[in-house]
């Protein structure tokens, strides 16, 4: 009937490092999606806040485990705890995801596009730096087929909508 939540189990990622609340202040701004029917992908600062990661997971229907298959960093670094990183990932195809999140002051705001497995298992395509002095509250949404818009914080927190072209093999334009 809604009227209580019970929470069934948790799970600190990384190895002595909690990859989801590093810092105090400010968050990170996780997103987190669902791959298949057990399988989720969750987009987070990384090791000690310093290059984005995509953590894929298994989850059980009755959500009685939460068993980490892989990470996949960006390359893209960030200054530790200095961001928010601000991620917003989405699905463009069947194992194809996009990935918008913040890099450091020399990499501003950046598009990633991975794969996830059926296993959990993913990799890096393509990162692209496309604002070289923003990235901050990134908000990434489907327009078309592989037309994708982007809203986020520039320079001097101004607001932009950028739009791009991702195809189904993870390339951007």
């Amino acid at each position: 009937d809604g009227s209580s939540i019970t929470k069934v189990t948790e799970i600190a990622t990384g190895a002595g490092q909690n990859y989801i609340h590093q810092c105090s202040a400010p968050p990170n701004n996780n997103s987190l999606i669902q791959v298949d029917s057990d399988t989720y992908a969750l987009a987070t600062a990384g090791e000690n806040n310093k290059t984005p990661v995509v953590i894929t997971f298994t989850i059980p229907s009755d959500g009685s485990s939460i068993t980490e298959v892989t990470k996949v960093a960006t390359g893209v670094g960030q200054n530790a705890c200095s961001n928010k990183n601000n991620n917003s990932l989405i699905q463009v195809d069947s194992d194809t995801y996009a990935w918008a999140h913040q890099g450091n002051a020399a990499t501003g705001s950046v598009l990633t596009t991975i794969t996830i497995n059926a296993d959990g298992t993913g990799s890096k395509v393509e990162s692209l730096t496309h604002d070289s002095t923003g990235g901050g509250s990134n908000s990434l949404v489907q327009v078309d087929s592989d037309t994708y818009a982007l809203a986020y914080t520039g320079a001097g927190t101004d607001g932009f909508i950028s739009t791009f072209t991702i195809d189904s093999s993870g390339d951007i334009t």
